[in-house]
């Protein structure tokens, strides 16, 4: 296996030498430099050939967004954003310029959190570097927001559709939830594999370009037709109920399973057992093999399933596998995910 080589760059001496002796320990990852800011970030970029690199967003002289539209430009090389702002736009904008990933800083500070933070980056640098580099900045244009739509009586959902994603998933979620045009009868739910603190700016980022309620998922929240949940850092989301029943989220801490937390496994089984031929799941771009299973528990279940195909995802991870065990009925490139959801429940949820 190669080893990966890997930049870090932030303006901080402190955080620096935390990321370095992190990364140090890592198996098959090797820093190979590091920078104190943008400009310094673009001429190491030339100088090492780093496969990955950690580019923080605020510096001086030359902050991370500018220089990572450089390194797109000029280098293969992988950025994974690494930043204390807590930001969905800012986050957005650094993933539709080319960044692979985005880890937020721990709020209690670096030194305390070295653990935690080892294992997001560790993964987030691994899923970046099984990132082919011309699918950086292979993305359709920006989401604009949507009108938000009436939303109908709130009862029960006759149809559950379960949405998973990992690396490249943000952008992917903004062009299914762009082009859902919210059915009153089901109710979208969501496992992103997110670092803490983002599933609420990415409910409210769905929200905007769905133009229908989308809010992070909490324990007992009843599940409402015409809106969305998205899993929170840390548990994984099932659903307990039945169509046309009232039906409710639970979420459970640990453990991790695909050493992941959430994973999207527990919640498409959950929708298998409770929805059968009215599940619909949908497993977008994303390393690693989560919810290949559970596509394939709402497939034998009777309802419908749907891969992102090979060209369109960032990492055919996720959607690669489910396709492997014959879970999914359609590939489809992300432009028409959302296309086969609403064709899906025109027809009942029944093909």
């Amino acid at each position: 296996m190669a080893t990966i080589r890997v930049l870090v760059v932030d303006d901080s001496a402190l955080v620096r030498q935390i990321l370095t002796h992190v990364l140090g320990d890592a198996a098959r990852i090797e820093v190979v430099g590091v920078a104190r800011n943008g400009v310094e970030a673009v001429s190491a970029v030339k100088a090492l050939d780093p496969d990955v690199v950690t580019l923080d967003i605020q510096m001086p002289e030359m902050d991370g967004m500018e220089a990572l539209r450089l390194i797109v430009r000029d280098s293969d090389a992988r950025v994974v954003m690494l930043t204390s702002v807590d930001d969905p736009e800012t986050t957005y904008r650094a993933l539709e310029s080319g960044a692979t990933d985005f880890i937020l800083k721990p709020r209690e500070g670096l030194a305390t959190s070295i653990d935690r933070l080892g294992i997001e980056l560790v993964r987030a640098i691994r899923a970046a570097y099984a990132t082919s580099p011309e699918k950086r900045t292979r993305t359709a244009p920006p989401v604009a927001a949507a009108t938000p739509h009436e939303v109908m009586a709130e009862g029960d959902p006759d149809r559950i559709v379960c949405i998973a994603s990992s690396t490249g998933g943000p952008l992917a979620l903004d062009r299914v939830f762009a082009g859902l045009q919210t059915d009153a009868s089901a109710a979208f739910l969501v496992v992103q594999h997110l670092p803490v603190g983002f599933a609420v700016s990415l409910a409210a980022r769905l929200m905007k370009v769905a133009g229908f309620p989308v809010e992070e998922a909490k324990d007992g929240m009843r599940v409402l037709a015409g809106h969305g949940y998205v899993a929170p850092h840390g548990t994984h989301m099932r659903i307990v109920g039945s169509t046309g029943a009232p039906t409710r989220i639970e979420l459970e801490k640990g453990p991790s399973i695909h050493g992941l937390i959430p994973a999207a496994d527990p919640l498409f089984e959950s929708a298998a057992e409770c929805y059968g031929n009215k599940a619909v799941g949908v497993v977008l771009t994303g390393m690693g093999s989560d919810a290949a299973v559970g596509l394939l528990a709402i497939r034998e279940a009777g309802g419908q399933t749907i891969a992102q195909d090979e060209d369109t995802s960032v990492v055919w991870g996720m959607p690669g596998a489910a396709v492997k065990i014959g879970a999914a009925q359609c590939v489809a490139p992300i432009d028409r995910v959302a296309v086969e959801i609403r064709r899906t429940l025109r027809n009942g949820g029944n093909g």
